[in-house]
């Protein structure tokens, strides 16, 4: 008789997204997180979080990091949209007239540099405006990462331009690498657990009898001498859940850190309508 199909750690789900978890460390190379704000404690859980870092023998330089729900889709279409919002949220401050004769350079594709030798690409978008009767530029950096954008901005005055070039890809790099976002909930998915006959195989993609998102476990029925259900369902499930966290979206059981020394936590509770939403300006 087949065993069961339990879910072991698993749990039931508002949604897709039901909770997300932000883990920024404070200190990266050559900056230092001074600043964090989440925008769900104003009722805007749509706006994510925002992180603003101070870095390091450059006070003439604003860093700040946008950090909000995307939702799943293709990486090319996405950054469209994350670049048609900057830029639809620069045309909302000049309606409201925070800034003040905005002038766009060219947008161009941008390639990030992360551990491991990895690449995360994105898009840049250039801007110069008037602000508060100061003559500042912009550089903003967008990705599309783990169901969420992250917008990494970096300011200053036109005469330092050449300064946040200079400062840019270390920065961006070190902070790709020191920001993680874990999602709990459906994420839009259906964990499937299947019980392999005597003889037949799991899918060739199944690597150690887990496919490569997480979401699928195939189980060898239990043969005198091999190992048991309980086993590999044990082993299976440690692969699923770090594959599918590495997607920055899982179904199974999910332990957060804790904010501390070394890292902040923001946490993003989303109700049954919330995920979609859009933020509000």
């Amino acid at each position: 008789m087949a065993p069961p199909m339990v879910f072991p750690d698993a749990q039931s789900h508002r949604g897709v997204v039901d909770d997300t978890w932000i883990v920024a460390l404070k200190r990266l190379p050559g900056a230092s997180l001074m600043a964090v704000k989440n925008y769900a404690d104003e009722g805007d859980i749509a706006a994510g979080v925002s992180l603003r870092y101070h870095l390091d023998d450059a006070d003439w330089i604003i860093a700040d990091v946008f950090i909000y729900p995307a939702g799943e889709g293709d990486t090319t279409k996405m950054l469209k949209q994350a670049a048609d919002d900057f830029r639809e949220s620069v045309a909302y401050a000049e309606r409201q007239e925070i800034y003040r004769n905005v002038w766009w350079g060219d947008e161009s594709p941008y390639t990030a540099a992360l551990g491991g030798g990895r690449k995360l690409q994105g898009r840049f978008l250039p801007i110069v405006f008037d602000a508060q009767q100061d003559m500042l530029t912009s550089r903003a950096y967008l990705f599309y990462r783990k169901l969420y954008y992250i917008k990494i901005r970096l300011s200053t005055t036109v005469e330092a331009v050449d300064s946040l070039a200079e400062r840019a890809d270390g920065f961006i790099g070190s902070l790709l690498n020191g920001v993680d976002i874990v999602s709990v909930g459906g994420c839009g998915r259906k964990m499937d657990i299947v019980a392999l006959p005597s003889g037949q195989r799991a899918p060739a993609d199944f690597t150690d009898g887990v496919s490569p998102d997480g979401f699928g476990i195939a189980i060898a029925m239990s043969r005198p001498g091999g190992p048991t259900y309980a086993t590999q369902m044990s082993k299976a499930m440690v692969t699923a859940a770090r594959r599918q966290l590495a997607t920055g979206c899982t179904s199974l059981d999910y332990k957060p850190p804790g904010d501390d020394a070394t890292h902040a936590v923001l946490h993003l509770k989303f109700g049954p309508n919330d995920w979609g939403a859009s933020p509000r300006h």
